[in-house]
């Protein structure tokens, strides 16, 4: 989506914001509401923000995904974490540490190493937004292709390896610090494969999986504000990751440092991390629109999760409730599938300069293991349109740490031809251009 037209799109979002968030009176939105209800049609329009009235309890809203939030937080504070041994600086870490934020416990207290930027934060406590959440009780128990392990297993390796690197005072504060000998960025290949694993995982192979089989016409255990499917469908679209008012942000926004792809929408002057901040899928998302062509997986994500919620919330039909489901999972995972094309372009072109004075193995190996964890990535989704046989022949081709060949030698000469299969078998998947395919 362009620049003007998210501009424009921000112009309605600022009345419903004005309405909703600010509870204003009197507005066109409360007399069209009127309307409706006296015509006996208890149906609402499609809002521009993620914002949902209660069909149960007067005032309040039914909208409900603060677990999310924090699984959101913790997996990009583990992140912070391990990215920080390989910094100047940079201090020696233990498993305990890592578990600490994978395992997450109340009782730890902890807040959250996630800056918002020049506006601070309304909550920084894990506790304060959400109890009793982690990573390791939502991670899928699937058998990762190409490895016959599970995500837990790998990261769980993963760490005990960061933990080891981060004593050698010879790693510590240099890339070596979480990469293994043979040249795979584990801070990467943690943080991408838990995408995956976790709300990837969630948001598709749970939630949305499930969505049909849960109520949708009664309030949730009798006092909830919201049934069973509309909770269900918030909570996955908690796992994508978007503000409240996602149209608002341009994709260069998106892309961009942490004062761009966070607003306090409600003007009290702090952030809020449940409605004003944009985590990982959703800012990919805006990097593949910003750097694509002919895409808007932006718009496709957030329009199919509004209109799914508001379909849910009119008690629409289940083809239509179906209908958007299969858009948002689909958006999801070209978002994904893209950023490992993304990330293959940028392989190729580290591996291009090996052995010239731009020569840069760190990022190398960060690219290489962000196009593998991505890969692995892609099998959370039961939706998904690539498949098994293509996963695998991905991860063949793609083997199990980077290849340092030089140019012109045979070696290198194969493994380019190597990355442009992997290319072709994403191409054939998913359809992408062939200009996305050279520039993303």
């Amino acid at each position: 989506m362009n620049y003007l037209t998210k501009k424009f799109q921000w112009l309605a979002v600022l009345l419903t914001i004005a309405s909703l968030f600010l509870s204003a009176c009197g507005s066109d939105e409360e007399d069209t509401a009127d309307e409706l209800e006296e015509s006996g049609t208890a149906t609402i329009p499609v809002p521009q923000a993620y914002v949902f009235d209660s069909r149960f309890v007067e005032g309040d809203s039914s909208v409900s995904y603060s677990g999310q939030v924090v699984r959101n937080l913790l997996l990009q504070d583990l992140k912070s974490l391990t990215d920080s041994v390989g910094k100047d600086g940079g201090r020696p870490i233990t498993v305990q540490d890592m578990l600490k934020l994978y395992e997450y416990d109340d009782a730890l207290n902890l807040k959250t190493r996630t800056s918002t930027g020049a506006v601070s934060a309304l909550e920084s406590q894990y506790s304060s937004l959400s109890t009793g959440k982690n990573l390791v009780g939502k991670i899928s128990d699937e058998p990762v292709i190409g490895y016959n392990r599970t995500a837990d297993d790998l990261v769980r390796e993963w760490f005990e390896t960061i933990a080891e690197n981060s004593q050698d005072s010879s790693k510590l504060g240099t890339p070596m610090a979480y990469t293994t000998d043979d040249g795979v960025d584990m801070s990467q290949t943690v943080n991408k494969v838990l995408i995956g694993a976790v709300p990837y995982y969630q948001a598709t192979g749970v939630y949305l999986n499930s969505l049909l089989e849960r109520d949708n016409s009664e309030a949730r255990d009798g006092t909830d504000p919201y049934t069973a499917m509309e909770h269900a469908w918030d909570e996955a679209f908690g796992y994508f990751g978007a503000a409240r008012d996602y149209f608002r942000y341009s994709d260069a926004q998106l892309a961009g440092k942490v004062d761009d792809f966070t607003f306090d929408s409600n003007g009290d002057g702090s952030i809020d991390f449940k409605s004003e901040y944009n985590f990982g899928l959703s800012r990919n998302a805006g990097k593949r629109d910003k750097g694509g062509s002919g895409v808007d997986f932006t718009q496709q994500i957030f329009s199919a999760f509004l209109a799914g919620r508001t379909a849910i919330t009119n008690q629409g039909t289940e083809a239509e409730i179906i209908g958007y489901r299969q858009t948002a999972a689909e958006g999801m995972e070209k978002v994904i599938a893209a950023t490992v094309v993304h990330y293959i372009n940028d392989t190729l072109s580290d591996m291009s300069k090996l052995g010239t004075a731009e020569e840069n193995i760190a990022n190398l190996n960060k690219h290489w293991a962000e196009m593998k964890g991505y890969t692995v990535a892609l099998q959370y989704n039961p939706f998904r349109l690539i498949t098994n046989g293509q996963l695998a022949k991905l991860h063949g081709i793609m083997g199990e740490a980077p290849i340092y060949d030089e140019p012109g030698s045979n070696g290198y000469k194969t493994q380019v031809a190597n990355y442009e299969r992997a290319k072709d078998v994403m191409q054939a998947a998913y359809g992408f251009s062939n200009t996305n395919m050279d520039n993303w």
